[in-house]
Parts: structure tokens; C-alpha cells; sequence
């Protein structure tokens, strides 16, 4: 008997330090980071509860890596997101806590990252390695990136909207342009403009970047490839691209990080408990059009008896944007850039919660019939222990809210070819504005990111 008042403690506790979201536990941090303090949102994850839980450390690693980039310490930042990068890849399931999982809620469970998560470590890495000017760890980056949505894909047997990734081409080619590979470049361009074309504006709301379709110009001109560019320019209507306009410059490439993608919180679902035969019970939601066949064996009945179930089930909240749009001036060279959209990390997250629905479904719901077929046994041995699990089974049916929350909602960029010089220009998202200064050197390009910490609102709308 002890033991069972054992499990009850437990699941006690773990039900109590469910009740709230992962986002609202740790607000402090994120205002913090509003305000654009990061070296207190730092000391904060340092002294914070993060760090030493081991089910949360991924969050740990992620969140200050990312404090450090906005930080302007890449070296620094990069140590965090190589740790995170081996938690995720040495990540073994612990059996204890997954087995506890079903008698209480996912959230006690090691996390492991979202997929979507698991490739964004490698877009901060590559960054920071752009920053260093060191392009070859930079193109590795990019190719782990690859790999990652290639194990994404395969997990779901290519049924998943989010399987290819036009950034991450964008993203390599900006780096093998870089390095005067423009072979690799333009073929790494041509997959991007394919992926934004066929896949991103259907599925991400995402178009094809002016700026990539000028690249993609560009490279084709630079490696010989006159009939593709010709192409091209008639297709985007660029015939103003041209090899001479770009001789006797170099680049200038600057990303906007703008706001932050969306937290998590949870949602439920009714479901009809429909007894089945020789042991099994069907879990139906038929506005929905949901039904969940499960086999019960001498529990259906038990199972049966509750008629009517509720399921909680993750959802995100969207904090959107104080800020519409950004532009580089260099006011010099009468140059007033625009940012353009390349990546929306929000939109994501929607479309990837989506494609493992129906997987986190089967788990609750699993989780659901292992917890009342629990609850029957013990009624049978001790009735007022069986209703006091029935009562905690209740309350700890709690959907898993934790996320990597200081992702950004959307990643920008631009391109700026300029001749070899120093310059005073001004980043300007709207009213907010920040003077900084750069220099352009010969055969080299030049890296800057800059971030928005702002948003005006949440809401949990999104149309795909």
C-alpha cells in the first residue's frame, strides 16, 4: 500500500508543476529579453531551473545560445547550440519516465525538440560562423541542416507538408557564393527558387525572394550558363542583371530577425468511448471525423464505462510582429534597401504541429485507456484509492507546452553590393532605428544580423 502512496505523491507533484504553461514559468526570462537586456535573461537561465533538469536541458542549451547571438557573441553562442546539437543526437528515451508519462502528462518527459527546432540550430550556427568569417564550418552547418530534414521526411514516409526547406538551400548558396563556388551556389539557388515556387508559397504562405531570383541570375552569368540567365531574366523580368553591374564591388548580405515564433499552450478535445467487440473500444470525435480503435482486452469494459473522454493536445499562440517590414539606408550612395521575407519560422511550427497530430492523438488517448484501466484495478483492491487516482488522472491530463521560444517568428534578408569601402548606415524596422557602421572589403563578402525583440500581441490564429 505504501507503494501506491507513493505514486500518488508523485503524480501529485508532477500534476502541480503542470498546471502551469512552459511559457508562463519562465516569463521573467522572456521579459528579459523583450527589453532587449540579454545579459540578465543570461544570469537568469544561469540561475534559473533550466540548467539542472535534465528533462528541460535541451530548453536550456537552446534558450542560451540564442541570448548569446542576440548578445553579439557568436564564439560563445555557438558552444550552447553544439551542446544542444549533441543532446539531441545522443538522446536516449528514458523508459522510466516515458512509462510514467502515461499515468501522469508528456511534459515529465525528456524533451527532445520539435523537428522544425532541430534544423534551426543549424541557421544560428551558420551564422555565427558567417559573423566569424569562417565559411567552410559555415557550409557544414548547412549541410547538417540538409540531413536533419531528410530524418524528418523519412520519419513521417514523406507525408509531412514541412519535408523541404527552401531556406536552407538559400542559406547554402549565400555561403558557397561566398566562397566563389558559384556552381554549387547557383544549383543551391535554383533548389531554393523550386522549393518557394512549389512548396512555400502553398503550403508557408512564403514567395520567391526578388533578391534570390537576382542571385539566381548572377550565378548563372558568373559560371557561363548564358541561355539559363536569359531565361531567367525574361521569366522575372531582371533584364537589368548583368555581370558588369556587380564588377568592382562586393557584398554586404544582412539578415532581420524579427519578433518570436510562437509558444505553446494546450487545447482539448472530446471524444465518445464506443464499445467495440472481443476486447476493443473506439475513441470517435465525429465533428471531426476522428475515430481511435484501441484494444482493451479485459479493461474494455472499465474503458467503456466513461462514455465520454477529454483529451488535452498542444497548441501554439502566436506572438505576432511589431513590425512589418525593415530596410538598410546608406544614405551616402542613396541606397534604401527593403528586407524580404526568406523564412516563417511561425507558419512552421503551425504545419509541423500539424503533421504529428494524429500521432500525438493516438499517444493521449493511449495514455487515457492506460490511466482508467489503472484506475479500475486499484478500485478493485482499494476503492478510496482508486478514486483519488481517478480525481489526479483528471487534473494531470495536461498537454506537453514546452518549446524553444526565443526562436524568431520570421528571418529577413538582403543583399547589397557596394564598393570597397567603409559606411555609416542605419537599420530601420518602421519608427525603430539603429546607426551602425561596416566595412566592405575586396573579394569578401560581409555578414551582419541584426534582431527585432518585439511583438505587439498574441493570437492563435494562423491560415495555411
Amino acid at each position: 500500500m505504501r507503494i501506491f502512496y507513493y505514486l500518488l505523491t508523485l503524480l501529485i507533484i508532477f500534476t502541480l508543476s503542470a498546471c502551469a504553461s512552459y511559457y508562463q514559468k519562465n516569463q521573467a526570462i522572456m521579459e528579459s529579453i523583450y527589453r532587449g537586456d540579454y545579459p540578465h535573461a543570461s544570469m537568469q537561465l544561469e540561475n534559473g531551473n533550466l540548467k539542472n533538469q535534465k528533462r528541460n536541458q535541451l530548453l536550456y542549451f537552446l534558450n542560451k545560445g540564442t541570448v548569446l547571438f542576440m548578445n553579439n557573441q557568436p564564439e560563445e553562442s555557438n558552444k550552447y547550440f553544439q551542446q544542444a546539437d549533441y543532446f539531441i543526437e545522443d538522446y536516449q528515451k528514458n523508459i522510466g519516465l516515458k512509462a510514467a508519462s502515461f499515468i501522469s502528462n508528456p511534459s515529465i518527459q525528456t524533451y527532445e525538440g520539435e523537428n522544425f527546432e532541430k534544423v534551426m540550430i543549424h541557421y544560428y550556427t551558420t551564422i555565427n560562423y558567417l559573423q566569424q568569417g569562417l565559411l567552410d564550418q559555415a557550409l557544414v552547418e548547412c549541410k547538417r541542416m540538409q540531413l536533419k530534414l531528410d530524418k524528418i521526411t523519412d520519419y513521417y514516409k514523406g507525408k509531412n507538408k514541412y519535408k523541404n526547406d527552401a531556406f536552407v538551400y538559400l542559406l547554402t548558396g549565400i555561403v558557397y557564393d561566398a566562397q566563389k563556388d558559384y556552381n554549387s551556389a547557383f544549383i543551391a539557388y535554383r533548389n531554393a527558387y523550386k522549393i518557394y515556387k512549389e512548396e512555400y508559397a502553398i503550403n508557408l504562405n512564403t514567395s520567391v525572394p526578388k533578391q534570390l531570383k537576382e542571385d539566381l541570375i548572377r550565378t548563372a552569368l558568373l559560371i557561363g550558363f548564358k541561355e539559363e540567365a536569359n531565361q531567367f531574366q525574361k521569366q522575372f523580368n531582371l533584364q537589368h542583371i548583368t555581370i558588369e553591374s556587380f564588377k568592382n564591388t562586393a557584398p554586404f548580405v544582412t539578415f532581420w530577425n524579427n519578433g518570436f515564433g510562437p509558444v505553446k499552450d494546450q487545447w482539448t478535445i472530446n471524444f465518445t468511448v464506443i464499445p467495440g467487440s472481443n476486447g476493443w473500444v473506439n475513441f470517435t470525435n465525429l465533428n471531426l471525423g476522428l475515430n481511435f480503435p484501441f484494444y482493451a482486452g479485459e479493461d474494455s469494459k472499465s474503458i467503456s464505462n466513461l462514455k465520454i473522454i477529454r483529451i488535452a493536445f498542444p497548441k501554439y499562440i502566436s506572438r505576432e510582429t511589431a513590425y512589418d517590414n525593415a530596410k538598410i539606408i546608406i544614405d551616402s550612395l542613396q541606397i534604401h534597401q527593403n528586407y524580404e521575407l526568406v523564412q516563417n519560422i511561425d507558419k512552421i511550427a503551425y504545419v509541423s504541429l500539424q503533421d504529428r497530430m494524429m500521432k500525438e492523438m493516438g499517444e493521449a488517448l493511449l495514455r487515457l485507456a492506460i490511466k482508467q484501466a489503472a484506475t479500475a484495478r486499484l478500485r478493485k483492491e482499494h476503492d478510496a484509492l482508486g478514486s483519488a487516482l481517478s480525481v489526479i488522472n483528471a487534473i494531470s491530463e495536461q498537454a506537453d507546452t514546452r518549446n524553444w521560444q526565443t526562436l524568431p517568428n520570421t528571418i529577413n534578408y538582403t543583399r547589397i553590393n557596394l564598393p570597397i569601402g567603409s559606411y555609416h548606415a542605419i537599420f530601420q524596422a518602421e519608427k525603430n532605428i539603429l546607426k551602425f557602421y561596416f566595412m566592405i572589403k575586396e573579394d569578401q563578402t560581409t555578414f551582419k544580423v541584426f534582431q527585432s525583440p518585439y511583438f505587439k500581441g498574441y493570437s492563435s490564429s494562423f491560415q495555411n
